[in-house]
């Protein structure tokens, strides 16, 4: 077992308390058994049965809805260390089926603002391993032999503008499962029994995006398409497209962040729409929360983002796999 790695890990969460304590955040002790939970495109929660009182609990797809009840009830700018669960995934060397994950809200700002925070945030926390292992501080770190620039400006685009320059596509005229299917037949994707939008989006984003988003600095993507964004304000001046962006650092996706709804009728629909979407393709589904939906129509205006410890702890650590920085990993709980 590598200690070093797991200490770094630690040591990633002691600098993210220390950043936000330091500037009055709130930490709510998020719960780990729901009654009910957010249902959005993608993620899918596990499900736990207590026998006692014959009822159904989900694990947490990520903090976002108890942090936004509590928002409701006026606590602030806050943050959450908690740990998080999706099914319906597999374990790889980025993914582990019980993961850490970070999520705050700021009042009052948008993603933009996010992105700032979050700039701050990675080095200061790049600052305190970098003191806990007796290195000089750099605004920068050396990951797998390439040296990835911290501080300055990072990259940054809209998602349009990356299908536009990578993959010739027109995103905004794209956002029907029509129209990307006759998009993708037409550059040679195989669309034979596709019959909705997201799969070829997400094919084509990772063939021939993806894996193209330079790694000698972080890279921030701006602006996603709504359909995919269903807990997001949408884009005054780009139809189709949310307020949302990903973030990426040495090719791996580390956040993911919002301004967020605060329209509950429209989270209303949303949700109905994925559930529909969910029961028309045999997909698993879930009763929405309705006292979520309540309480995003109490959200003042604020912004807010999920980022991935584990990941962050792995290019600290320099490593490739996720297990290098847990100390107990799924793949060796099922051995066991």
């Amino acid at each position: 077992m590598n200690f070093k790695s797991h200490f770094i890990h630690e040591w990633t969460i002691q600098a993210i308390r220390n950043f936000f304590i330091d500037r009055n955040f709130h930490e709510v002790d998020t719960p780990t058994l729901l009654a009910k939970i957010p249902i959005e495109p993608n993620l899918y929660p596990l499900k736990i049965k207590w026998t006692q009182r014959d009822f159904t609990f989900y694990l947490p797809t990520s903090p976002e809805s108890a942090l936004k009840r509590v928002i409701a009830q006026g606590i602030g700018n806050c943050f959450a260390v908690a740990k998080v669960f999706r099914d319906l995934e597999d374990i790889g060397p980025t993914h582990n089926l019980e993961f850490s994950m970070l999520e705050w809200y700021e009042m009052n700002k948008t993603h933009h603002n996010i992105a700032n925070t979050t700039k701050e945030l990675i080095l200061d926390v790049v600052h305190h391993v970098q003191q806990k292992l007796n290195l000089p501080q750099a605004d920068s770190i050396i990951y797998q032999d390439n040296k990835i620039e911290l501080g300055g400006d990072w990259y940054q685009f809209t998602l349009k503008e990356l299908f536009q320059k990578y993959a010739n596509i027109d995103l905004s005229k794209n956002l029907t499962a029509d129209q990307i299917i006759a998009t993708a037949k037409a550059k040679g994707y195989n669309v034979d029994g596709v019959t909705t939008w997201e799969p070829l989006y997400t094919q084509i984003f990772i063939n021939e995006i993806e894996s193209k988003i330079p790694q000698d600095k972080p890279f921030i993507i701006f602006d996603y398409p709504s359909q995919t964004s269903p807990l997001c304000q949408t884009c005054p001046d780009s139809p189709g497209f949310s307020q949302r962006f990903e973030f990426y650092i040495g090719g791996m996706e580390i956040g993911n962040a919002y301004t967020e709804l605060n329209n509950p009728q429209i989270l209303k629909d949303n949700f109905e729409t994925e559930t529909k979407f969910r029961q028309d393709n045999k997909l698993p589904f879930h009763p929405y929360d309705q006292n979520f939906v309540n309480a995003c129509g109490q959200l003042p205006p604020c912004a807010g983002i999920g980022l991935g410890i584990d990941r962050l702890a792995m290019l600290l650590a320099n490593s490739t796999n996720i297990e290098d920085v847990l100390y107990f990993s799924t793949s060796q709980l099922i051995k066991e």
